[in-house]
């Protein structure tokens, strides 16, 4: 697959949401955020938390065995000064689960947690991959995991109210999976947001 167009798919309370192609190691964002499933032989990372293991020398493995950080479901893991080559200023593990369920049945609760973690610290751009950087999506999954991840970033947003300050930038990663339909499936759902204020 070769670049994604990057684009802008509007704004919430100050949240500029856009959808790209993130790179773990350069994306320069004060929260990079990445989902790391739990290790069960037939599935294998292949994403964002795959490349973190291999510039931070097999230590998220290590970990993994060793009971630390297994990536099970809502496990977070913070690095608030990661090593270089990654850019980000913050790095936020969160642990996707296993293969079943599947992740679309509670990536939106996942992706409000992240949410919040970037409201909470006030960070000005966030970059999160979670289901997209490790698994393809089932194409008849796409829109509904997509939706899923916006409700519960909008969730967050709204809960936050008043209390949430300044600006930020939020990068939803569409590398793997449908770009196009995951773009518009998550512009329609910040839409409908929008529509019921």
């Amino acid at each position: 697959m070769g670049e994604i167009s990057a684009r802008t798919l509007g704004e919430r309370r100050g949240v500029r949401f856009k959808v790209a192609q993130i790179d773990v190691l350069t994306e320069d964002v004060e929260l990079l955020v990445v989902g790391m499933f739990e290790h069960d032989g037939s599935n294998l990372p292949t994403g964002g938390a795959n490349q973190l293991d291999t510039v931070f020398q097999g230590t998220l493995s290590r970990l993994r065995e060793g009971g630390i950080f297994k990536g099970t479901i809502g496990e977070t893991l913070m690095l608030s000064t990661p090593p270089p080559p990654i850019k980000a200023r913050a790095l936020m593990l969160i642990g996707m689960g296993g293969s079943v369920p599947s992740p679309h049945l509670s990536i939106g609760g996942l992706t409000e947690l992240a949410m919040r973690t970037a409201l909470r610290m006030d960070a000005r751009s966030a970059g999160c991959l979670l289901a997209w950087s490790e698994r393809e999506i089932p194409s008849d999954l796409v829109e509904e995991t997509a939706t899923a991840m916006m409700e519960g970033a909008l969730k967050a947003i709204e809960e936050a109210g008043k209390s949430a300050s300044g600006e930020m930038d939020w990068i939803f990663d569409i590398r793997n999976g449908d770009a196009t339909r995951t773009a518009n499936a998550l512009e329609q759902r910040l839409k409908v947001g929008r529509a019921q204020d």
